[in-house]
């Protein structure tokens, strides 16, 4: 596994190991106010990210470069910018939901690319 499959295959355990952080976290304070952080975390950071690896394994030589390296990149900061989002908010911080809804979107809009990407890419 190399390039952006194993960059996003890295980061994919890298966020896997911060969410159950945070999760034994949350269990040894019996505090789940990050309930959603920790969501967030292992789905779009473990989850997706995994797949997203594997997917770029497995079809690296019909993928646009440059397209997997856009992906990668906002991808990678929209998930940083929410991550930071909802824990502000989740802390009472209410102020900073304009980070967490503009990192969705962005994150959205990753997912999206990725979409445009994989059904390129398996035609």
């Amino acid at each position: 596994m190399t390039g952006i499959a194993k960059g996003f295959f890295m980061t994919a355990i890298a966020y896997g190991i911060l969410g159950l952080g945070l999760g034994l976290s949350m269990a040894i304070t019996n505090d789940h106010g990050q309930m959603p952080t920790h969501a967030h975390i292992m789905v779009v950071g473990w989850l997706s990210f995994s797949v997203f690896g594997f997917f770029y394994h497995l079809f690296a030589d019909s993928v646009s470069q440059l397209a997997a390296a856009i992906h990668f990149w906002l991808a990678q900061i929209s998930l940083v910018g929410l991550i930071a989002g909802l824990l502000l908010v989740y802390s009472g911080r209410p102020d900073a939901e304009p980070i967490a809804a503009i990192s969705a979107i962005a994150y959205a809009a990753s997912f999206i690319l990725f979409a445009i990407i994989a059904v390129k890419s398996t035609r």
